[in-house]
């Protein structure tokens, strides 16, 4: 359920114009894949990365010993391809972090917009030089409900 309106996002955004691409897998699946080197384009030009990377799934259980939502908790990333060897830190944050930032909050909004989904907590970790390909973006944390 989680893994299906995830794609449904992604492929929204696509109609509309942007570059994303999601995968689900834990880390180590992630660092399989093989992305294209686009660092040099502006950032509106390049490919966004959406990973999930694992969920747990719970119930929210009534009085009564009846399920009335599935509770997930799981970390995803955001990343756009880098280099490692930008120049700095501040370059990265600049060019990559501050931007997918505001991507983060496009699929915030995108979630919160779906029928059935509550966000209940959603947390933002800076990550640089990601997997073997060197990705900067952001690690969400997050709880979402489904009723």
């Amino acid at each position: 359920m989680l893994v299906e309106s995830l794609k449904e996002i992604v492929d929204q955004f696509n109609t509309m114009g942007l570059k994303w691409t999601f995968k689900y897998g834990k880390d180590y699946w992630q660092n399989k894949g093989d992305y294209p080197q686009d660092a040099e384009l502006p950032f509106a030009d390049r490919q966004k990365y959406l990973f999930l990377l694992w969920k747990d799934r719970g119930f929210i259980i009534n009085k009564h010993g009846a399920i009335t939502a599935n509770k997930y908790d799981g970390e995803m990333v955001l990343l756009v391809r880098s280099k490692i060897s930008d120049p700095t830190y501040d370059y990265k944050y600049e060019t990559h972090i501050k931007n997918l930032e505001a991507e983060c909050e496009r699929l915030y909004n995108a979630f919160s917009d779906c029928d059935g989904w509550l966000i209940t907590s959603w947390k933002e970790i800076e990550v640089e030089n990601e997997y073997d390909t060197n990705m900067d973006g952001l690690k969400i944390k997050f709880t979402i409900e489904y009723e």
